[in-house]
């Protein structure tokens, strides 16, 4: 198929549009170094469209909906310093909708204090909006998360279970204080 030069600047065009939104994604959430991290959970949410679906299960919970995903990163506040390395795009473009799947090497210090590699597998659905192009689905699949002491050839999960158990919702294990971001499902 000859796709005419409008129709690869385009694809250009919003290949790095989509960039652009997973930065952003990161960089609101990363801190801890000068500042807090997640310090602005509505612009989070915003980057999703209306019924979004934030799913990090079962290790940091899941929200669907603009609501749920912005109470879930408030809850995710209380993390005192996070930074996501995000590498690897693979995008695939569709006419409005699109696909993403990266690699992330996560540093982070989580409440206790307790530093750890987090390791894992971001697959992202996106749709054009009026506004531009907004997640549809962000999951993130853990592949190890363990102490910076031992690291993943020793250990490869740093918790028998989600350290975000302690907030639960339904049937689902959330970040303290993100009490309306609820169910798989709903």
């Amino acid at each position: 198929m000859v796709r005419t030069i409008e129709e690869r600047l385009l694809a250009l065009e919003d290949r790095a549009e989509i960039l652009k939104l997973k930065a952003r994604y990161v960089n609101y959430n990363d801190g801890g170094w000068n500042g807090p991290t997640h310090t602005n959970p509505q612009a989070i949410a915003d980057m999703f469209v209306e019924d979004g679906i934030w799913d990090g299960a079962p290790d940091s919970g899941f929200a669907k909906g603009r609501a749920q995903i912005k109470a879930l990163f408030e809850g995710f506040g209380v993390v005192p310093f996070i930074v996501h390395y995000v590498t690897n795009p693979l995008i695939e473009i569709d006419g409005d909708t699109a696909t993403g799947h990266w690699h992330a090497l996560v540093t982070a210090t989580m409440p206790g204090p307790q530093a750890l590699w987090i390791l894992g597998i971001y697959k992202d659905d996106y749709v054009r909006c009026p506004d531009g192009w907004k997640f549809k689905t962000l999951r993130f699949d853990t592949i190890a998360s363990t102490p910076y002491e031992k690291g993943w050839a020793k250990q490869r999960q740093a918790f028998a279970e989600s350290p975000f158990e302690n907030q639960a919702v339904g049937e689902t294990q959330l970040a303290p204080h993100a009490e309306k971001a609820t169910l798989h499902g709903d």
